[in-house]
């Protein structure tokens, strides 16, 4: 039998435990997915920076450098624009083929600086536990951005959600400016730009407009998560127009669904997924933070929605995390 001070000390134990870490679910996979890609862009990285060019640069590793060089490629047959290659191209290809399969999970599994941004997030979270006043401030500023209508009595989006909507375009244009100016130029416009570029050439100590981008997008993050993400990502635009072809959605059955809103307040990417009843929004990166939240698994599901029929449950349903 074990004594009282043991009991206290497993439950103690088991309370500071993340209940991610206590129990496998598909955030735990997700997590560790996110953590071996970034793992694995480090080390490239860091092997170019020992090595130089006699290794591969993390630029080959890029899948938005497929499509900037793709046009170049197409019209001189077979050619790269500088700090590209082919292994660009072939990211690329696959990114495209994802996002047309599984909608936005790329952004959601794969994309380095998205994690890295999630991770500057919960960092802010952990912060504003810890320091009450940076708490309570920021609560109040989400309740006024974000009121929570009473169950029942929604009435449609509210001023935060609005602005985020309209702030979502700006990525929209980032791309067609960059398609548009690397046809013209011939050369990779963004790459002064890239906040990303600029974080994997941090070592070489070159300060350029993307390391201000980088700053800033981190920072920005500290109080809208995936805030480059969300604004001005031209990846993540391309992704989300050619994820509107892919068969898979979240649905959310309104019989069974409490009216919490937990889905909504979780979702990375600020969409409304509690009064979206299909998930079709460009925004959506295939996290499946909603469906593991969500305190009514039969309430929130992701859907493969067959041509022809009824959506069915896919394969890949998440359990509560």
């Amino acid at each position: 039998m074990s004594s009282p001070t043991s009991s206290s000390s497993t439950s103690r134990a088991t309370r500071r435990t993340p209940t991610w870490l206590r129990r496998p679910t598909i955030q735990t996979l997700r997590r560790l997915v996110q953590l071996g890609v970034v793992g694995f862009i480090a080390v490239v990285a860091g092997r170019h920076v020992v090595l130089g060019d006699s290794v591969p640069s993390p630029e080959a590793f890029c899948p938005f450098g497929g499509l900037e060089t793709l046009y170049r490629y197409l019209s001189s047959g077979g050619k790269t624009i500088s700090h590209t290659h082919l292994s660009n191209l072939a990211l690329f290809l696959a990114v495209a083929v994802t996002a047309v399969v599984a909608r936005g999970a790329f952004c959601g599994w794969l994309c380095p600086f998205g994690s890295i941004q999630e991770w500057v997030h919960a960092f802010s979270r952990w912060l504003q536990r810890r320091i009450p006043p940076l708490g309570r401030a920021m609560r109040a500023l989400k309740k006024r951005l974000n009121p929570r209508a009473k169950q029942g009595a929604y009435v449609g989006p509210t001023l935060g959600q609005r602005i985020d909507r309209a702030l979502s375009y700006g990525r929209y244009l980032v791309l067609a400016w960059i398609i548009g100016a690397t046809i013209t130029y011939g050369f990779m416009v963004f790459r002064d730009y890239d906040p990303w570029s600029a974080l994997l050439s941090i070592a070489e100590l070159q300060v350029t407009v993307g390391t201000y981008m980088l700053i800033i997008s981190l920072v920005a993050s500290l109080f809208v998560e995936r805030a480059w993400c969300r604004y001005a990502c031209p990846l993540g635009a391309t992704v989300s127009l050619l994820g509107r072809f892919s068969p898979l959605r979240i649905e959310v059955a309104e019989s069974a669904c409490s009216g919490c809103g937990l889905c909504t307040q979780r979702c990375p990417m600020g969409i409304d997924v509690a009064h979206a009843g299909v998930v079709t929004d460009l925004r959506c990166i295939g996290c499946l933070t909603c469906v593991s939240d969500c305190p009514r698994p039969e309430a929130i599901d992701l859907r493969l929605a067959l041509p022809g029929g009824a959506p069915v449950a896919a394969p890949a349903s998440a359990s509560g995390d």
